[in-house]
């Protein structure tokens, strides 16, 4: 018996047991196990995690195929089994070989043999499919997949009714559900094939979750659509878009952001999955009788292209359960006190998988008391923060920048107002396509007031934002000198250089070392204070020193007299750069309640001379003021003077 021969029977026990084909995973550790390797050696050659084959589906695969088979297999005994169960049928000259090896059809579970028909006589009604290009007329038939259990599935009729029109009346060949992690695109998409799959011969689901190859797929797809008379004719796409065309087909491709890009711009594919946006063009542009509908993140670029009102191809953004909805959920959960619910279901804008995962930690936790939780103002965390995590992980440095500072403003802005905060320098049309491509991500909001656009963040994902950006502001560990010195050396700024000097300083290289002098704080106690009012001028001032810096410290100094005595911050940032000398970023910020600097006070950089090198002054409304980017050497010292009505403070350092 040969491995492709095996396939065949494998595939028919399980789906005589299960009435569905092997899935692509179960295949892999198929044809792994025939070839004696191990589930690491699979992983690597599947690019499949070695966890999910060993832990996940091979445990849950040897069970049903023992049960198909009546008898205990599995991976050690997997060939033998076979071979002394089927062997005999195989033998050269057996009847059931030379069926196998014939073109004609043969029977096969959920296959009616009737022959062939010529494309000229070929039919596309429901329930008659054509036969050409050797496929065998079948009933109709199913194959879920991976597919999940929508058992308790909550409203969205008015989506289901939209999305069925589409497909059903309007003739959709490809229509995509797009959404932020957690909003329930699977869900929908399996209540919806539901309700449609008795308008198709062919139901069937795939999970591109780990990122299967196109030619996997394809190949997973043909054989069950022409099983088992499937022979490779050299274009895998055009086989599968005659099956669309021949048999009227519904197919659902879920979880496809596993094989677009991260780091990029919405819609690009992976290295090496580039033959997906063929495959999505050719069933956009071209005339068959199926339709295939993909959840994801994000949409593929084909989509983006060819989707619009009255295209065969549309994109459809699933938002978040409507109140009445999302309130069965969280009395399934058991919470109490409905009253207070709309505030828990305004703030996650009636994500499902968030309101279940916030409803389990009330109870837990709080004991149903949904005040009570409402009162800590902390929304994001843990498994809710994963949600948000899938999204944030797949974004590039400046659709991250345009998010921070859209939580730092924490209301609707307008483009120009974007325009002016970024710090990366970029055209109106890079922005422009930054934006769009947060939108199809759903990430941002677009609040339309008096016919003018403007941007803003759910609040769910504002404060998601917010703690990203509060972390990377505070203290940060850089992996590799390199990183850092990449970094900066790609930041120009006016380079003062230090002199030496013999006073006792504060001993900065000691830093790197987590050696602290007494005062000095991390920049977090300085960011997490107790008035939230605080929070958006602080972001906006240590904006810029996120990700660029080792290690930052602050220290409060009283400066001035009298009713002009002012509590303030010294802020110093240290990284190491090329040369080996020490980048150095001093800021001063306001304390306490203050949200501005008192005016004129002055920031000063001093040699050992104690003459100033260079010095920066408040004004009436700075939230900040800071000096120059400088650099030295170890060993040098440099000081730092705060001066405020006639009064000066000086901080002493070392290198």
């Amino acid at each position: 018996m040969d491995l492709e021969t095996a396939l065949q029977y494998v595939d028919g026990a399980i789906l005589t047991k299960a009435g569905r084909h092997l899935s692509v995973p179960e295949e892999t550790i198929i044809r792994g196990t025939w070839q004696g390797m191990t589930y690491e050696q699979m992983a690597d050659a599947s690019k499949y995690s070695v966890n999910y084959l060993m832990r996940d589906i091979g445990p849950k695969f040897w069970k049903l195929l023992s049960e198909a088979l009546v008898e205990e297999v599995g991976k050690t005994n997997f060939r033998i089994a076979l071979e002394r169960r089927y062997g005999k049928q195989f033998q050269k000259g057996s009847p059931m070989s030379e069926i196998y090896h014939n073109q004609d059809p043969i029977f096969f579970p959920g296959v009616s043999t009737l022959g062939y028909k010529s494309d000229k006589d070929s039919t596309s009604s429901r329930g008659e499919s054509s036969l050409s290009s050797g496929l065998v007329e079948t009933r109709p038939s199913k194959d879920w997949g991976e597919a999940p259990d929508v058992s308790t599935f909550y409203g969205r009729t008015e989506e289901l009714n939209s999305l069925k029109e589409w497909i059903i009346d309007d003739g959709c060949r490809l229509v995509v559900l797009r959404g932020i992690s957690g909003i329930g695109k699977t869900a929908l998409s399996r209540k919806l094939v539901e309700e449609l799959q008795e308008n198709f011969d062919y139901v069937i689901w795939r999970s591109l979750n780990h990122g299967p190859s196109l030619k996997e797929l394809a190949e997973n797809l043909l054989k069950f659509l022409y099983h088992p008379a499937y022979r490779y004719k050299g274009d895998r796409i055009s086989q599968l878009i005659d099956c669309l065309r021949s048999l009227r087909c519904l197919l659902v491709l879920d979880g496809a952001e596993a094989i677009l890009e991260a780091g990029q711009l919405a819609g690009r594919y992976r290295q090496g999955y580039q033959d997906y946006g063929e495959l999505m063009r050719r069933v956009g542009e071209e005339s068959h009788q199926s339709c295939v509908i993909v959840t994801t993140l994000e949409n593929p670029r084909e989509v983006s292209l060819q989707s619009g009102e009255n295209s065969a191809v549309r994109s459809f953004r699933v938002s978040g359960l409507s109140e009445a909805q999302a309130r069965e959920i969280l009395k399934e959960e058991g919470l109490i006190e409905s009253e207070n619910w709309q505030g828990l279901i305004d703030h996650y804008q009636g994500n499902p998988a968030a309101l279940k995962m916030v409803a389990k930690l009330i109870c837990e936790l709080f004991n149903g008391n949904v005040t009570e939780f409402l009162e800590r103002q902390t929304f994001v965390f843990g498994d809710i923060e994963e949600l948000l995590t899938k999204s944030f992980h797949r974004l590039g440095d400046l659709e991250k920048e345009v998010l921070y500072w859209l939580a730092i403003e924490s209301e609707s802005v307008s483009f120009s107002t974007i325009e002016k905060n970024i710090t990366i320098q970029v055209s109106q049309g890079e922005l422009l396509e930054v934006l769009a491509s947060l939108g199809q991500r759903s990430l941002i909001e677009t609040p339309t007031t008096s016919g003018k656009s403007f941007f803003a963040l759910q609040p769910m994902v504002m404060e998601y934002i917010t703690n990203q950006l509060v972390e990377q502001i505070g203290d940060t560990v850089v992996t590799t000198d390199t990183q850092s010195r990449q970094f900066l050396q790609q930041i120009e700024e006016e380079s003062i250089d230090l002199t030496s000097s013999t006073k006792k300083p504060i001993y900065l290289t000691g830093w790197l070392e987590n050696k602290f002098e007494l005062g000095w704080q991390s920049v977090e106690a300085l960011i997490s204070g107790d008035n939230p009012n605080q929070l958006a001028p602080r972001l906006r001032s240590t904006f810029h020193l996120r990700n660029e810096s080792f290690v930052k410290r602050f220290k409060q100094l009283n400066v001035g007299t009298g009713s002009n005595e002012k509590l303030v911050a010294l802020l110093v940032a240290i990284a190491i750069e090329a040369g080996e000398k020490v980048g150095i970023r001093v800021q001063i910020q306001p304390t306490l309640n203050e949200t501005v600097l008192p005016k004129n006070l002055k920031l000063s950089l001093l040699n050992q001379e104690g003459e100033i090198l260079r010095e920066v002054q408040s004004g009436g409304q700075d939230n900040f003021i800071q000096l120059p980017r400088f650099r030295g050497m170890a060993k040098e010292r440099f000081s730092i003077q705060v001066a405020l009505a006639g009064t000066s403070l000086v901080e002493e350092f070392m290198i």
